[in-house]
């Protein structure tokens, strides 16, 4: 069994334009049109069986409707896509749309610094830190470079372990292997923290050496690494086949496949 931790719907309304302007920024060409039917298609193709969709607020005002749209994935999808929510960092409510996030049931939240234009360890963002930290939400962050500002790392490994270890019991994913396309400074900052756990977005496509990848995953707790894609911008077929690649062995193959983030999930 497969769950893909990094996934990416939108409306049909938008999702041609949203997948349009971000094929057009990054050069890639999208495996899915971005919209549900089409996800859920891909995912019978592929063998996936669950794909949790991170969403993101780009802008203040736009939360309710995103974390609304997020709630009814699941319902919609028959189970099968589970939805993240998301604030933006200027919103005046966003503490209160956290407190109707854990309300409505999301499974967790989604922060995107580049989208968003915040740094992680930035001390204006502590306060929603805080609320996430007593709701018991799980967080996504994107981490590392990004083709959308890439001369500014909104996310990189050092400023991560800061806010780590200054919330120590919230429970946050650092995407694409902690921090995409800096891989070392993830080893040396990120690796070992019992409350960091990390997605395998796009290492398959931006060429993580696996050698690397074995040698951080040895020294992170086991139940923290996660498939994850980042579809429509990679094939979760290769983004798993670079996981079996690795030859962990069958029991740690399967964690970082399904089971770590079935537990996170409750599924």
């Amino acid at each position: 069994m497969l769950i893909d931790f990094h996934v990416h719907t939108f409306p049909d309304k938008v999702a041609q334009k949203a997948v349009g302007k971000l094929a057009a920024i990054s050069g890639i060409d999208p495996f899915t049109d971005g919209t549900v039917s089409d996800t859920l298609a891909k995912m019978d193709r592929n063998g996936i069986d669950i794909s949790v969709c991170l969403n993101i607020a780009t802008r203040p005002g736009q939360e309710k409707h995103i974390n609304d749209t997020a709630a009814q994935l699941k319902d919609i999808s028959g189970g099968r896509l589970v939805g993240f929510g998301s604030v933006h960092p200027e919103s005046p409510d966003a503490c209160s749309e956290l407190e109707r996030c854990a309300e409505l049931g999301l499974a967790g939240i989604k922060f995107h610094p580049d989208y968003q234009e915040f740094v992680v360890d930035e001390t204006r963002m502590f306060p929603l830190y805080e609320v996430l930290q007593e709701l018991g939400l799980f967080v996504t962050f994107h981490s590392g470079w990004d083709c959308y500002s890439p001369d500014n790392i909104h996310c990189p490994p050092e400023a991560a372990a800061r806010v780590a270890r200054a919330f120590p019991r919230l429970r946050m994913c650092f995407a694409h292997f902690g921090g995409l396309r800096m891989w070392d400074d993830v080893e040396r900052c990120l690796a070992g923290l019992e409350n960091v756990y990390f997605d395998t977005a796009m290492a398959a496509s931006m060429g993580m050496d696996p050698s690397l990848a074995r040698r951080i995953i040895s020294k992170h707790p086991a139940d923290n690494i996660m498939l994850g894609s980042d579809c429509p911008w990679e094939d979760p077929a290769v983004s798993a086949a670079w996981v079996r690649d690795l030859r962990l062995g069958d029991a740690a193959s399967e964690a970082i496949l399904y089971g770590n983030a079935a537990a996170i999930l409750g599924v």
